[in-house]
């Protein structure tokens, strides 16, 4: 991985870090091979990445309801992030995904947990897991009582980028003798708009209305809001939970060349990037057999999702396990953003 422009002082740092980002080959072992064989061993110690502690919000939801699970690790996340396992003791009441990412330097990760309607109170377990370290917290799943008035959203979820907008659907039915309209209303937090149409359901109080929510663009930091739909004719009223996810990582508007990279009287699978936005943004690279980037024939793999900064002058990323083979291809990410498929047959020497 060489930058196009750099001096001799930081030629020898980039030199360093290619050992740190250089992948491991498939049926091939190469100098910097080792030295990532060598940074997982010593991982294996005592600053090996360690679960610290597990909060749910809320700890005691209806069964139906959605609830967050944050992971804490005792130090920050290292190179390539850190994968930590979740189990349910319970899946039939919460389920749980099979495991939450933490990026490289942050501490923490939220992970979504749903639930099931349930005829008694229950309790279930929750349970993060990373290497030896263990972690977990007790959700109380309630049973719904029978109400006059029921809310429902279709979807309940959704991922938002700040400066964007989505819409869902909210569903009020009434129990039989129930005839009274039916006000909608969500507060929400500050940089969020919630808007409804109509915001007033007619009597007998059985309808549905459209709800936009939308994010501000100048909100910051990604994370969960859990937003209280409620229907209400001023004495009986009912409310649902609208999860949330904002999603404020950059954007870094990355452009892909994908070329041949040549060193040594060899030529490798390399990539030429530069961003539109400069910032530090997580890099990965990875390398297939054959020209359409098959998922099931990855060969080989760079970066990890390593933090690099962006901006200034362009970066050339190349893998070094696979010399002058040209049936390959690569998909690069940069941030959020993903080359198109580079088929090495055709690509031309970087420039």
């Amino acid at each position: 991985m060489l930058p196009r422009k750099h001096s001799n002082s930081l030629r020898a740092g980039l030199l360093a870090l290619l050992l740190i980002l250089a992948g491991c080959g498939s049926g091939t072992q190469s100098l910097n091979s080792g030295k990532m064989s060598g940074l997982a061993a010593v991982r294996n110690d005592a600053s090996a990445p360690r679960v610290a502690s597990v909060t749910l919000s809320p700890g005691k939801v209806t069964g139906g309801a959605s609830t967050a699970l944050a992971v804490e690790l005792a130090s920050a996340a290292p190179s390539g992030g850190v994968s930590v396992q979740l189990q349910s003791s319970n899946a039939n009441v919460a389920v749980a995904p099979v495991s939450v990412h933490i990026p490289a330097g942050e501490t923490s990760a939220t992970a979504l947990i749903s639930t099931s309607a349930v005829t008694a109170s229950t309790t279930v377990s929750l349970t993060a897991l990373v290497g030896d370290s263990v972690s977990g917290a007790s959700l109380q799943v309630a049973q719904a009582t029978a109400s006059a008035v029921t809310v429902t959203l279709q979807p309940s979820t959704v991922t938002l980028e700040p400066g964007t907008s989505s819409s869902f659907t909210v569903k009020t039915t009434v129990a039989s003798g129930f005839d009274h309209s039916l006000a909608l209303t969500a507060p929400v937090a500050q940089g969020l708009k919630m808007s409804f149409s109509p915001s007033t359901i007619a009597a007998p109080g059985s309808g549905s209305s459209t709800a936009t929510i939308s994010v501000g663009k100048y909100v910051t930091g990604s994370g969960y809001q859990y937003i209280h739909v409620t229907a209400s004719e001023g004495t009986v009223s009912s409310s649902t939970t609208f999860t949330l996810k904002i999603d404020a990582t950059p954007n870094p508007g990355a452009s892909f060349q994908g070329c041949w990279y040549t060193t040594g009287g060899q030529s490798y699978q390399a990539v030429q990037v530069s961003v539109t936005n400069p910032g530090t943004y997580p890099f990965d690279g990875d390398l297939y057999y054959g020209t359409n980037c098959n998922p099931n024939t990855q060969a080989d793999e760079i970066g990890f999702g390593t933090p690099i900064g962006f901006g200034g002058f362009d970066w050339i990323f190349y893998f070094n396990a696979f010399a002058d083979q040209k049936d390959m291809s690569t998909l690069w990410h940069v941030g959020k953003d993903t080359s198109q498929c580079v088929n090495y047959e055709v690509a031309p020497p970087c420039q």
